[in-house]
């Protein structure tokens, strides 16, 4: 904030220099008053729609977690199933080679 801070500096260098408050120098603090606020409020804004962005990207990944986290469960049912299939299929296999040695 290096354009507040020459404001401000330029305040103190003005409240030391002058001691009596005429009209032009409280004119001119109001108007430095007033310029200061306005740039410190487009700051708050700024600083605002950038937690919005934030939250609303916050928002997003948490919906990504959600989908990711679904489809991993629908994957481990899936490989649960294939490795049941597998394994029945591996003693499908076991007793038809036990029947094929009976046979011998």
């Amino acid at each position: 904030m290096g354009l507040l801070d020459d404001y401000q500096n330029i305040d103190e260098t003005a409240d030391d220099e002058s001691s009596a408050m005429d009209p032009n120098t409280l004119r001119r603090k109001r108007l430095d008053l007033e310029r200061q606020i306005v740039i410190l409020d487009s700051d708050l804004g700024k600083t605002q729609r950038e937690i919005e962005q934030y939250e609303m990207q916050k928002r997003k990944f948490k919906k990504e977690e959600e989908r990711i986290r679904i489809d991993r469960e629908d994957l481990d049912k899936k490989i649960k199933k294939m490795d049941n299939d597998r394994t029945s299929l591996e003693d499908q296999i076991r007793l038809l080679k036990k029947k094929l040695k009976t046979l011998q």
